[in-house]
């Protein structure tokens, strides 16, 4: 007798995602300065909403944001030029197409 099993890997599947994800600033040195954060976070508050603490900043930011596919698009307030988007690896790992930064899951 023989059993075939497969695992599909197919990309396009939507990756569910929720909670925080964090990535650690590269050579960051806040000793000087204990206000400049070296992580930065993004939390998922809702289905339309996250806070987004970026750039060593200290204040957290709230984005709304849109969903397609495996793509996250975060549109911030009127006066915000900053943009941003994600592409979902996984539910654990984002990426940050702009830069190509990993952001993971906390725990």
């Amino acid at each position: 007798m023989v059993f075939l099993s497969c695992e599909n890997d197919d990309d396009s599947r939507l990756q569910e995602i929720n909670g925080r994800y964090t990535h650690e600033i590269t050579d960051c040195d806040n000793t000087a300065n204990p206000e400049i954060n070296c992580t930065e976070f993004m939390e998922l508050v809702n289905d339309s909403e996250v806070d987004l603490l970026y750039g060593g900043g200290d204040i957290v930011h709230r984005f709304s944001y849109t969903r397609k596919g495996n793509i996250l698009d975060l549109q911030g307030p009127l006066t915000s030029s900053f943009k941003v988007s994600f592409t979902i690896k996984d539910s654990r790992t984002l990426i940050r197409n702009d830069n190509g930064d990993v952001w993971v899951k906390s725990e």
